[in-house]
């Protein structure tokens, strides 16, 4: 499975685990880790995109080695170990990759407080979170994927996203 096949079923089965939250407030939980995986997912596959060929994804790896090759040096990826939000941010920084990181921070923030701290999930907060990862997301996709939100996330996971987008921003 791809990167990016990956951070799109990550942000399916989130909006998934919102829809069946109804009946277990577990889901809660779910959805926001499985929506903000999604767009560091979503992050790593444009990083792994820009990665040269037989470089091992260098720009997505933690660790950065450089390697002789033929009287140059190449800088190559080691290990399994993928950059974190803070990785991500450098490296989009120097690349000139712009994202909306305010409202990440707020995704990333939020995910946090319900993940470690056991804060309530209320239907509400995580509509909020949704909506400021819909904008991230979308934004993306179109701005530094060149893809239409629409196809590459599905009709139904789009729309679902956009309709609690819409209904948080006349709160």
């Amino acid at each position: 499975m791809s990167i990016l096949q990956n951070a799109v079923d990550s942000i399916s089965l989130g909006i998934e685990d919102y829809e069946m939250a109804t009946s277990d407030v577990r889901r809660y939980v779910s959805c926001t880790r499985n929506i903000f995986a999604g767009i560091l997912l979503l992050f790593k596959h444009k990083l792994s995109e820009l990665s040269p060929n037989g470089s091992d994804e260098v720009l997505i790896k933690q660790k950065i080695i450089p390697k002789i090759e033929i009287d140059s040096i190449i800088w190559v990826g080691e290990g399994k170990k993928t950059v974190d939000v803070q990785g991500i941010q450098e490296r989009f920084k120097s690349l000139n990759i712009n994202v909306n990181w305010k409202k990440l921070n707020e995704v990333q923030t939020y995910r946090n407080n319900i993940e470690h701290y056991y804060a309530t999930a209320s239907p509400g907060s995580v509509q909020k979170m949704i909506s400021d990862s819909f904008i991230v997301i979308v934004n993306f996709i179109q701005d530094h994927l060149e893809e239409d939100p629409r196809e590459l996330l599905g009709l139904d996971t789009y729309e679902v996203m956009r309709s609690i987008g819409l209904c948080c921003t006349k709160i």
